[in-house]
């Protein structure tokens, strides 16, 4: 609660939290959540088939609820934040289910935290360069034995080329 500045919680920091959702409300810096299925079904008291139901309204709910940005993890991967659009991202594959693939999530947009961005900016960004650099790294080596740090090594080159505008020869900055 008096941490001053943002916070992505993953894996054990959410479970931390099981039932207890709306003590994430109110704190002084902002917080990025970031479940996957059955993270959210022991936030929000549910189970993963409920939560994938309601898959692309849920993380709003929880978002409104406790003022935090939501990133749930999947298959589409959603970001919402109060005041903010919804964000899909049907990028990346079943490869990137792997063990430390969330960790290369949770480093990128720490990274992104790092250079300045807004948390609801961050878990966006984060999350599409994430997927792009999953789709990367099956591109190169298949969706069988992709490890989390195939899905890593992969993260310069899409910074880059996203830095480039796509290709677009337009610079962005964030």
């Amino acid at each position: 609660r008096e941490l001053d500045r943002p916070l992505v919680l993953d894996a054990d920091g959410l479970n931390a939290f099981e039932g207890r959702l709306a003590s994430l409300a109110g704190t002084r810096a902002p917080l990025i959540l970031t479940p996957h299925l059955g993270e959210m079904a022991r936030l929000v008291g549910s189970d993963p088939g409920a939560v994938e139901a309601e898959r692309l309204v849920l993380p709003g709910r929880v978002a409104a609820e406790t003022g935090q940005v939501v990133l749930l993890k999947g298959s589409p991967s959603v970001v919402a934040a109060s005041g903010e659009p919804a964000v899909l991202c049907d990028r990346g594959n079943p490869g990137m289910a792997t063990a430390g693939a969330g960790d290369v999530l949770t480093g990128v947009i720490l990274g992104l935290l790092g250079q300045g961005l807004r948390p609801y900016d961050a878990a966006v960004l984060g999350m599409e360069v994430h997927a792009r650099a999953g789709d990367r790294a099956a591109a190169e080596l298949g969706l069988h034995g992709m490890l989390a740090g195939d899905i890593l090594a992969a993260v310069p080159g899409v910074l880059k080329e996203l830095a480039r505008g796509a290709g677009k020869g337009k610079e962005i900055e964030w």
